[in-house]
């Protein structure tokens, strides 16, 4: 088969039988505007560069069993996409505590350090999202609209056309949850403590 001429199904086809080249060509040919586009979304071109290596890695490492129905390129984009949006999602957990810790000094010098930590905020921080994807979808939803987004439960309830006892109750449910997968996290009632009383400003 000459690779230069190879059709976007046969690149897809050689792929899952484990052709390099084909991989070789997919990978000079997208790899450039994936990482503007990637870079677009989180506005850092080494972020942006790791995830859209990432995405590659994880098409070869998958290709036997991948199931790609759209072409190549959609998949690709739609999975930097997502991807980039996971990080920011990521980004935004940590930022909010780093920023609540600096505002309230919660906790005394002792909690404060071992949360600056990075290799402890990185733990403590991917526990959290561990826990918190364990939540009901719309548990879920409603703790980070909560927790994150800085909104009333009123609001809440009334963009989810919701009951507000619904909102609270679930808002209660999440934190008794959370309470217990980081029940085995170090400083995990400061942990806690912040996730039940920290509120964004709103900008």
């Amino acid at each position: 088969m000459d690779k230069k001429n190879i059709s976007a199904e046969e690149m897809k086809q050689a792929i899952a039988r484990g052709d390099k080249k084909a991989f070789e060509q997919l990978f000079r040919e997208w790899y450039a505007p994936l990482c503007i586009y990637a870079e677009s979304i989180v506005h850092d071109r080494d972020l942006a560069e790791d995830l859209v290596q990432g995405i590659f890695c994880a098409l070869w490492e998958k290709r036997e069993s991948m199931v790609v129905r759209e072409s190549l390129k959609s998949y690709l984009y739609r999975s930097v996409y997502h991807a980039a949006l996971n990080s920011l999602k990521h980004d935004k957990v940590k930022l909010a505590f780093l920023e609540f810790l600096q505002k309230q000094g919660i906790g005394g010098e002792n909690n404060i350090e071992y949360l600056m930590n990075t290799e402890n905020q990185e733990k403590m921080i991917g526990e959290l999202k561990r826990a918190i994807g364990l939540l009901p979808d719309q548990c879920r939803e409603i703790f980070m609209l909560s927790r994150f987004e800085g909104k009333k439960s009123q609001e809440i309830a009334l963009d989810l056309n919701l009951s507000l006892r619904t909102v609270e109750a679930q808002l209660y449910r999440a934190m008794k949850r959370l309470r217990e997968e980081l029940a085995h996290l170090k400083n995990s009632t400061l942990l806690l403590f912040i996730l039940a009383g920290y509120k964004p400003i709103r900008k």
